[in-house]
Formats: C-alpha cells, sequence, structure tokens
C-alpha cells in the first residue's frame, strides 16, 4: 500500500542570471571543475554509464543534452519548469565546443519524468519511476527532491534497486535542518550543498543521511530554449555526485575489459 496523500518536492531555490551560449568553447562550470572531473575524464569521460534523472523533464531539443539523451518515460504530462533541464547539464552537457560541460559528459541520460511543473509528485508516481528505472537497467539514479516523512513503500523501492545494483543520489533538501527521504534511507548518497569556498550552504539540510557535498550555490547548467541559468539547490549538489558515480563505472568497466 502506498501512503496516501504524500507531496513530493524538487529541491531547488530561484533562479538566477539567464545566459545564453558560448561560442567557440565549452565553459566548465565551477561545480564541474571542484569535483575534479576535468582529472578523472583522462580515464574515461562516464561512457555507455545510463544515468537516469527523475525530475520534471528535460528539455530534449537543448543543444548541451540532445545527443545524451537516449531514452526515457514521462509518468506526467503538461507543461515542463526548468528543473530537470538544469539537473540534466549538470551530470551531461557534452564538449561540442559551445556551451557548458557536464561532470560526465559522454553518459546515457534518460528522462524520468514524475514531477509537474511547479516541481510537486505523489509518492506513487515517484515509485512508478523507481521501478521503471530499476526494469530498464539503470546504473545511476539522480532524485533531487525529497519529503520530510519515512514512507515504507519508497524504503522498500529504493531497497530493490539497490538490490539491482543501482546507485542512488538524492539531494538533502533545502530547509537547513534535518536531512529529507529518500536521501536519508541507506543505500542513497544523500547530498549536502556547498558554495565556492567549500562552506555547507546557509539552506541546506544536514546531519544523519547527509554522506557527502557537493557544489549547490550560483550553479550554471542548461535551461529550456537552448539557454543556461544559475541556479542554487541540493537539488544542483546531487547531479554533481551523480556525474562521479558515472565517471567511476565508467572506469571500472573500461579496466575489465
Amino acid at each position: 500500500m502506498v501512503e496516501e496523500n504524500v507531496t513530493v518536492s524538487v529541491h531547488a531555490q530561484a533562479q538566477t542570471v539567464t545566459q545564453t551560449e558560448t561560442e567557440g568553447e565549452d565553459e566548465i562550470p565551477w561545480g564541474v571543475r571542484y569535483v575534479g572531473a576535468q582529472k578523472l575524464w583522462r580515464k574515461g569521460r562516464g561512457e555507455g554509464v545510463k544515468v537516469a534523472v527523475i525530475d520534471t523533464g528535460i528539455s530534449r531539443d537543448h543543444f548541451d543534452l540532445k545527443d545524451r539523451i537516449k531514452g526515457g518515460v514521462h509518468f506526467v504530462r503538461g507543461k515542463q519548469n526548468g528543473h530537470g533541464t538544469h539537473v540534466a547539464g549538470i551530470i551531461v552537457a557534452e564538449m561540442n565546443q559551445r556551451g557548458i560541460v557536464g561532470v560526465s559528459p559522454e553518459a546515457h541520460l534518460y528522462d524520468v519524468r514524475a514531477f509537474d511543473h511547479e516541481g510537486k509528485a505523489s509518492l506513487s508516481t515517484i515509485l512508478q519511476a523507481l521501478h521503471w528505472s530499476i526494469a530498464n537497467k539503470m546504473d545511476v539514479i539522480n532524485m533531487s527532491f525529497g519529503m520530510p516523512q519515512y514512507s515504507e513503500a519508497l524504503a522498500r523501492a529504493v531497497e530493490k534497486a539497490k538490490e539491482h545494483g543501482i546507485v542512488m543520489v538524492a539531494s538533502a533538501g533545502n530547509s537547513g535542518g534535518e536531512v529529507e527521504y529518500p536521501a536519508k534511507y541507506k543505500g542513497v548518497l544523500g547530498v549536502s550543498a556547498i558554495d565556492q569556498s567549500g562552506r555547507l550552504a546557509s539552506f541546506s539540510s544536514r546531519g544523519r543521511g547527509a554522506n557527502t557535498k557537493a557544489p549547490g550555490v550560483e550553479i550554471l547548467s542548461t535551461w529550456p530554449g537552448n539557454q543556461f541559468k544559475k541556479l542554487n539547490g541540493t537539488s544542483m549538489a546531487a547531479p554533481h555526485v551523480s556525474g562521479l558515480m558515472a565517471l567511476e563505472i565508467g572506469r571500472k568497466r573500461n579496466k575489465a575489459k
């Protein structure tokens, strides 16, 4: 049984400046530099690693994303907002001499839409998204969302994904207080947000369940309409870690060849 009337929300705060693309070179955003992605690219860029982004939907025609998106499913219809597109760019924006570069620019992205244009989802839709990700053999699942209450049904779905060897990454939350679920479950990497000086952002949830920290302040990434925006939030921190996990999985596969 799924708990009734549970609302799950994405973890991003107010957007700031809009930027159009830069021609002739890829900009490497500060967060991608901070996590050491450039050094790791020498051993591979996440080629072929399957990353599901459970979110508000992704702008599939964005020039920095369109060749990286290999599939997906929409459990929610209607108008999108830019949250999922922003998260996607942090993970996979590709090296194409324009725009920006993501942490794992050769990973394969799957657009799993579970949220409406207000960044809200029902728990039952999140469960559908997780089951789809398991059935379609994802390697990594990015979950830039959360809810304050424990859910037995969500705990079971997370456990099932873990049994299938899927790496799950979730944002800790933006309340400045306790870490939310699913980040708080065992088997999920819960990610708090830091700023450019490495300090925990004031809005970031923290404490038990926050296994790691990643950049989440003034993060430049892709936005619908072939644009780019800077956002704040643990929603932006989680995909840096998802990208790193994709790089690690790719490296291990290359070694095993």
